[in-house]
């Protein structure tokens, strides 16, 4: 666990970490499905060289890893042996000394692989600069919890909200894509009623790895020309503007907007997306991905590559721009404002 006279935890169990006044710097890194096995060498070298890269132009206060960081999938890595996968996985984010966040995707813990969320979990404690906790047992998921910047008087400025997304609805691929459970949603927000206490024009940002169906529901409005959906950057590069987004029952998008304090979320999951699109005052972003492995001849694609660059100002604003690995973002969608 990352260790630091400006990182702490709070009473409530909250981590906190001193950004002071100066502009902070949070990369966000998706989808590296690094396989470290036999048959994926020089994938994962492709996949390393692109996060050392991206690391050293944006050279970032804190990275967050949203999710299919590892790939225990045989077919792809030769291995399904994810708790060598966390290990070097947590070896070569060290090597960077900062700070970096994890949480889980619906890949590291892939069906048949030989290790456990409790157990990739406790690998990625051990990280010398890793920040990451369990979160409360009785909640759903592994990896639920809150990350607060405060200032040097320890006053919150703002509030990084770390969820798992889960992985299948039934237990296994085919039942379709899991979402945020009701009671993972309603720990998210009772703990962000707390911390409002603390600071009554907070503004929290959202950390998850699949997207919410609210994101695919905002981009069908902007094509059929709502003017109220305010277009950031980037676009659909999945066939048939697909979204990766849970057929089950999900609240969260509603209970943020009741809240009021979420106004930004940021996913992976769909390695070709890199959307990010305002609705109803709440951003949502497609981190640009870095995969060379997942997809089919994903080595030949680039315009999806890269990261994405959230800087928080000490009054509590925020801005995100993407970090495209090459010099080209795409932002061809249907319905945007010229």
């Amino acid at each position: 666990m990352y260790r630091n006279p400006e990182f702490y935890k709070d009473k409530d169990e909250h981590y906190a970490i001193k950004i002071g006044s100066k502009p902070y710097k949070i990369l966000q890194l998706t989808d590296l499905h690094l396989g470290f096995g036999l048959i994926c060498r020089k994938k994962d070298r492709l996949g390393m060289e692109a996060v050392t890269v991206l690391i050293k132009k944006t050279n970032p206060d804190l990275i967050i890893l949203t999710g299919d960081s590892i790939f225990p999938f045989i077919f792809r890595s030769g291995t399904r042996n994810n708790i060598k996968q966390a290990k070097k996985l947590v070896a070569f984010m060290d090597g960077f000394k900062i700070p970096y966040a994890f949480l889980f995707g619906n890949h590291d813990i892939e069906m048949g692989s030989k290790g456990n969320k409790d157990q990739i979990a406790d690998i990625i404690m051990n990280g010398e600069y890793s920040i990451f906790a369990k979160g409360k047992k009785e909640l759903t998921g592994v990896g639920n919890y809150i990350i607060k910047l405060v200032n040097d008087e320890n006053a919150l400025i703002m509030a990084l909200v770390i969820l798992d997304s889960n992985m299948y609805g039934d237990g296994w691929f085919f039942s379709g894509f899991d979402c945020i459970h009701e009671d993972q949603t309603n720990w998210c927000t009772q703990e962000l009623l707390k911390l409002k206490k603390q600071n009554s024009d907070l503004q929290a940002l959202a950390f998850f790895h699949m997207p919410l169906p609210e994101f695919k529901e905002a981009y069908e409005k902007m094509k059929l020309g709502d003017k109220s959906i305010q277009y950031n950057f980037g676009s659909i590069g999945e066939s048939n503007d697909y979204f990766g987004i849970t057929k089950y029952e999900c609240d969260f998008f509603q209970q943020a907007l009741d809240n009021n304090t979420i106004k930004g979320i940021f996913c992976g999951h769909d390695h070709l997306n890199t959307l990010s699109l305002t609705y109803k005052g709440i951003m949502m972003t497609y981190g640009m991905s870095i995969d060379y492995l997942g997809y089919r001849n994903i080595v030949k694609r680039h315009t999806q590559r890269g990261g994405t660059l959230i800087t928080v100002n000490d009054n509590g604003s925020f801005q995100v721009s993407p970090v495209p690995l090459t010099r080209v973002v795409s932002d061809f969608v249907r319905g945007k404002d010229k």
